[in-house]
């Protein structure tokens, strides 16, 4: 996977940032869970959303001291939680009126969203093809509903592993689901 910039991280990044992941999530999990108290939004989703943003920007996290990279985790997750607060605001406010707003004004039918024109047989082809396939082990148990921590157990690794491949399974599928490549290519490949 790709570092911010391009560079990519061999395997001893791989390691350290696992270490840095382990160190630091307990933490991260305890905020969370007071943050998403009584709410929808996922604790654990919202520490894995936060470690894979350190990923992205893991070399430059990696020369900081520890100070500054908790408050950096920290604003972060704070900035996530707001952003998820926010979605889901327009969501259940807005997205059903401005869709109906939308066909009534045109006089046209509503395009269905992005992902919304992905059909099952396309998406689980594109899920078939995750490699390696640890990827798509992970990606396929976390989908059944299983936590970080039941799927680290599962396939014996790190549960920062497991958020990494996770990432990196999210991102292939973008890529394989992207609408270019199903106009290039007709449909998803088997």
């Amino acid at each position: 996977m790709a570092a911010r910039g391009g560079a990519t991280m061999d395997e001893g990044q791989h390691r350290q940032f696992d270490e840095f992941t382990r160190a630091r999530r307990p933490v991260l999990l305890k905020v969370a869970r007071r943050l998403c108290a009584g709410g929808t939004i996922d604790p654990e989703d919202l520490v894995q959303e936060t470690l894979e943003r350190a990923y992205r920007h893991f070399d430059k996290l990696a020369g900081e001291n520890a100070g500054a990279v908790s408050v950096w985790l920290s604003t972060t997750l704070s900035n996530r939680f707001l952003d998820h607060c926010r979605r889901r605001r327009t969501e259940v406010l807005g997205a059903p009126a401005l869709r109906v707003v939308q066909g009534d004004m045109t006089g046209e039918p509503v395009p269905l969203e992005q992902w919304e024109q992905v059909s099952r047989d396309d998406f689980q082809k594109a899920i078939d093809q995750l490699r390696p396939p640890h990827l798509r082990e992970a990606y396929k148990l976390h989908a059944s509903g299983l936590r970080y921590r039941a799927i680290a157990q599962q396939l014996s690794a790190p549960e920062g592993t497991v958020g990494r491949w996770l990432s990196e399974a999210r991102q292939a599928l973008r890529e394989l689901l992207a609408p270019d490549r199903s106009s290039r290519e007709g449909t998803v490949e088997s």
